[in-house]
């Protein structure tokens, strides 16, 4: 005879179940799966696995065709000794014709992947396994055009893709945001671009506001904010170096709740990452200063692919590098001052790094 749980200590026990098990839960019955879907039990699932997070971190890794690879790096009971790769397949299927669909770009925010294709987007879940299809026009193209996921609150999710003026085609600026749920378009109209993004594109979102790396005429590089209120672009501040295109970039997001920015000098191959609050009206502040030279160049001169960098719960670097022939990526841990390991990740899945960090977020 089953045994009927109250529902209180049902919604308990799954607060304290590690949340890569999700997925599987959901499938137990209906009751568990709209408990899975709640908010409530994912802020409780993350404040009890709250020192679980730090760890979990994954690059999103794709290769010139539909394959879709997230890698983990799992931890060495002796430090010293080089890590191992984990890797989660993530590659996206057509339901009806069961074929691998190949994605151009990736784009992440609070554990939701954006995935851009020829005609389509697709916003999906990783955890849960949840998809949701978007149509868009094919007046856009996979170089000149940047996209973000962000929102208005955690159950208004919405996609910002728009054009500069300045691109290698010349073709005229345009701004469009998508509302996820309706997945209705909207072209925002009286923006103007006195600035063009830097290439190699470096795009992410923070609690649900997207931030790219811009450059004015004068190539003075700034970070800069689209609000999805006021519809409309915002600078936040200069970077706390002066713009040299040789030099790799990168933004990030550090601890949370701040911005990260970090530059290698393509001579000396020395790498500085500062952090900025994303709220308070603070200057850049120098975190952290890596001066090995015989450390690699994050990535070849003048490349369109930008890289990607987190630290890990013992405060490490951790950092991705495209291989000069852009046929494979190394991931690089930065153990002291004078020493850093190099993971070499298969040529044949590791083309394209975006970084992600997994959580269960839904509405």
């Amino acid at each position: 005879m089953a045994l009927k749980l109250p529902y209180d200590l049902e919604e308990e026990i799954l607060a304290r179940v590690p949340w890569k098990y999700f997925a599987t839960l959901r499938c137990v019955c209906k009751l568990w799966n709209s408990l899975i879907l709640e908010e409530r039990l994912n802020k409780k699932n993350l404040s009890f696995h709250m020192h679980s997070y730090s760890g979990e971190h994954r690059f999103i890794l794709k290769d010139t065709g539909p394959t879709i690879s997230a890698v983990g790096i799992e931890e060495q009971k002796n430090v010293v000794d080089p890590p191992s790769l984990i890797v989660q397949d993530f590659t996206l299927i057509k339901a009806r014709t069961c074929n691998p669909v190949r994605v151009y770009k990736t784009v992440h925010c609070d554990g939701l992947l954006l995935c851009v294709m020829d005609n389509q987007l697709v916003v999906r879940n990783p955890l849960l396994k949840e998809t949701t299809w978007i149509k868009c026009g094919s007046d856009f193209h996979q170089r000149d055009d940047a996209y973000s996921l962000g929102y208005l609150s955690h159950c208004d999710y919405r996609i910002l893709r728009f054009r500069c003026a300045s691109n290698s085609r010349n073709r005229p600026s345009r701004v469009e945001v998508c509302e996820v749920a309706s997945k209705t378009w909207k072209v925002i109209d009286n923006i103007s671009f006195d600035w063009f993004l830097s290439v190699p594109l470096s795009i992410l979102s923070l609690r649900g506001t997207p931030y790219c790396i811009g450059l004015r005429e004068d190539h003075t590089a700034f970070v800069q904010s689209y609000d999805f209120y006021k519809e409309r672009f915002q600078p936040i501040d200069d970077l706390p170096f002066s713009y040299d295109e040789l030099n790799p970039i990168a933004l990030e997001i550090y601890k949370g709740d701040r911005l990260s920015v970090l530059e290698q000098c393509h001579k000396t191959r020395k790498i500085c990452i500062w952090v900025k609050h994303w709220l308070m009206l603070t200057s850049w502040t120098k975190l952290v200063v890596v001066d090995i030279p015989e450390f690699p160049l994050i990535y070849p001169r003048l490349a369109l692919l930008s890289t990607n960098y987190y630290f890990d719960k013992n405060n490490r670097l951790v950092i991705t590098c495209n291989d000069t022939d852009m046929k494979g990526l190394s991931i690089i841990r930065v153990i002291n001052d004078k020493e850093f390991q190099v993971i070499k990740a298969d040529e044949g899945e590791c083309g394209f790094p975006f970084f992600m960090q997994l959580r269960s977020k839904l509405c």
